[in-house]
């Protein structure tokens, strides 16, 4: 029984293989090399609109399924392209409906593509040589495309080339080592990889069917992932063809962790803080990029916002971002350390150094960003808060305005422009305007350890005009007005001593040696430099006052030497027990700005002085007239800030005094 069943068995097997066998011939002698050469070109140009031309051999495939072969096969380009073809490929496999073969019918199920190059371009004012025709010709499937039965669209070894016409150097290449497109759900599973430069990147998610997009639909829906080392990239949303083509809407995700995963921007990333992540609603057309509802993150600081960047007609960057927290510490690998207590006088390189500013590295794009962080940290230095900053920049013009903060409790307005001339050199207007900030604040920036003041505040204006590429050029051009003024500042700790600090030294050698020093205050402080291209010529415009003395100083800060030279004549205040006779007729501060050193009562300070431009500067008032040193008159801090008309605010807060009137002063003396 069991022998007469697989003879019976046997017997089917071969009639069905030779039916098989028999209908093959059959469909190979009715469908020769040449006809289905004829159909095929049809068939695919009703699809995409375009020419398709088979210039080699081209056969019929029976197993392991009934596909066409061919090969050197090419797609026209659009008319108005570079290059007659768009798509050549050195081999193509068709894999074929049978059912729909024996309707005499040509159903594609599957493609399999080997050495591909596809070249796409755009001519520059919207149009895309990949935007295929909406409209199908009549030869077209009655029931609809043949891709709609397509379960798999495989790829290897291809380049894929794209370019705007008559724009050579702007050709970019990216080479497919393994693509692959198979039929999921509604959509297309993607698994592929692809090499961008010398970096190989996967990409897996899904896409919407292929037959939407050939048929002209304006939206085709991705969910794609594109990773390699050290960074990654997904999309979600649609892709934009026909009409729509080169377009998207939807969101996007970022992660950097590495500088090297973005070898073409290796110079930009290597600065780069990381991990660095970007989520945002994305709006993208050939003319303008929009990020809306965007967190950045870079080295765990976060910021929120949007940016815009606008092709034509100029390239536009506008930028709104906002951080509650910010630490520039970590978001710069290379930033600055915290600043050291100031190094012995010799080892103090220049204050103004020669080293040029990144003028040039300016862009020269239009750009406007606003930024505003509720606490900025900087290394060496006290928080600010309420951080404000406005930029714009176009060609040739910088500015800042506002930048605005506040500091040590006080605020900071600042305004700053940088203009940028072919063939001169860069000029820098700047403004600074500072209330009641805290002298606490401003001496802790760069100290680590100690404490000199335990109060006070200090005023600031400030405007100058400069212009250079060094720092060294700028301050030796500085021209304008610079005011400081600080009130109630007792001095603490070892500044209570008297240590090495400039201002603290200044009242060790004026002071009579029996004055208590616990409990030293600065009652006022004030500093009006008039810069003249680089020169402040000083006439008893600064000056400080305690309870014991009042100090005026005359000379010259000169930023283009960047050297000092001050003569220091005390008063004793009345009502207390110090007499003129022990101060010290002259104390002066000469040297660089960055070291400058004190000597008092030097041997043949009238002249050295003189030699400083001391006397000369101020008429020879301050040597000249011996008299001028025990003059008893308006406040010397408000005559300091007064520029001479004895009106000024005084950072003491005395009122008004009697005018100060030199000539009669000294004649009734």
């Amino acid at each position: 029984m069991t022998r007469r069943f697989l003879r019976i068995a046997v017997i089917l097997l071969a009639v069905v293989g030779l039916l098989v066998v028999a209908a093959l011939i059959a469909l190979r002698q009715a469908y020769p090399p040449s006809r289905l050469a004829t159909m095929l070109a049809a068939h695919v140009s009703a699809i995409t609109g375009r020419a398709l031309h088979i210039d080699g051999e081209l056969k019929f495939r029976l197993w392991p399924a009934i596909a066409i072969e061919a090969n050197d096969i090419s797609l026209a380009n659009a008319d108005w392209g570079s290059s007659p073809q768009m798509v050549h490929a050195g081999h193509v496999a068709f894999e074929l409906s049978l059912q729909d073969l024996l309707h005499r019918e040509l159903r594609i199920l599957s493609v399999d593509v080997k050495g591909l190059d596809l070249n796409l371009e755009s001519d520059g004012h919207g149009r895309f040589n990949w935007q295929l025709p909406h409209e199908k010709p009549a030869a077209a499937h009655k029931e609809g495309s043949s891709l709609d039965a397509l379960e798999h669209f495989v790829v290897s070894d291809a380049r894929v080339r794209y370019a705007i016409s008559g724009r050579s150097s702007d050709t970019r290449q990216l080479d497919i080592d393994a693509f692959r497109l198979a039929v999921q759900g509604d959509g297309n599973a993607v698994d592929a990889a692809i090499t961008l430069g010398k970096q190989l990147w996967k990409i897996e998610g899904r896409t919407g069917p292929i037959a939407s997009l050939v048929g002209g639909s304006d939206a085709w829906p991705i969910e794609l992932k594109f990773s390699t080392d050290g960074a990654w990239l997904s999309a979600q949303g649609t892709l934009g063809h026909g009409t729509s083509a080169d377009t998207f809407e939807g969101k996007v995700s970022l992660r950097i962790t590495s500088g090297a995963a973005l070898p073409r921007f290796a110079s930009a990333a290597a600065g780069l803080p990381m991990p660095v992540e970007v989520n945002a609603a994305l709006s993208l057309t050939p003319r303008q990029l929009l990020a809306e509802s965007m967190t950045l993150s870079m080295a765990g600081q976060q910021f929120t916002g949007r940016v815009s960047v606008q092709a034509e007609p100029a390239l536009q960057v506008q930028a709104d971002l906002t951080a509650t927290t910010v630490d520039l510490a970590r978001l710069h690998t290379s930033a600055a350390p915290a600043l050291s207590p100031p190094t012995a006088s010799k080892a103090r390189p220049p204050l103004f150094g020669n080293a040029p500013l990144p003028f040039e590295d300016l862009p020269s794009i239009d750009a406007k960003v606003a930024l505003r962080v509720g606490q900025l940290n900087l290394p060496g230095m006290p928080p600010i808060s309420a951080f404000d900053l406005r930029l714009a920049n176009t060609a040739g013009l910088l500015s800042l305005d506002p930048l605005d903060f506040t500091f040590g409790s006080g605020q900071v307005r600042t305004r700053i422009k940088v203009a940028r001339r072919t063939g001169a050199a860069p000029r820098v207007d700047a403004r600074v305007e500072a209330r009641s900030v805290s002298v606490e604040a401003l001496d802790a920036i760069g100290r680590s350890t100690g404490k000199r003041f335990n109060g006070g505040r200090a005023n600031l204006d400030l405007t100058l005009a400069m212009a250079g590429q060094t720092p060294a050029r700028l301050a030796a051009s500085a021209t304008g007005n610079v005011l400081l003024s600080v009130s109630g500042v007792p001095l603490a700790g070892k500044a209570a001593t008297l240590d090495q600090d400039i201002v603290a030294s200044l009242l060790e050698a004026l002071l009579p040696k029996s004055t208590p020093r616990e409990n030293l205050i600065l009652q006022c402080v004030v500093a009006r430099l008039p810069l003249r291209n680089g020169v402040a010529t000083i006439d008893r415009s600064v000056a400080m006052e305690t309870a014991q003395v009042a100090v005026s100083a005359s000379g010259e800060v000169n930023l283009a030497r960047q050297t000092i030279g001050l003569a220091f004549q005390p008063q004793a205040k009345k009502g207390l027990d110090i007499k003129a006779a022990n101060l010290v007729e002259l104390l002066l501060l000469t040297g660089p700005l960055q070291a400058p050193e004190l000597s008092i009562n030097p041997l043949g300070a009238a002249k050295q002085a003189a030699d400083l431009g001391i006397a000369a500067a101020t008429g020879g008032w301050s040597l000249l007239a011996p008299a001028f040193r025990a003059w008893r008159g308006a406040s010397v801090c408000d005559f300091a800030a007064s520029g001479g008309s004895g009106k000024g605010t005084a950072a003491s807060g005395k009122g008004q005094q009697r005018p100060f009137r030199p000539i009669r002063d000294l004649l009734g003396r």
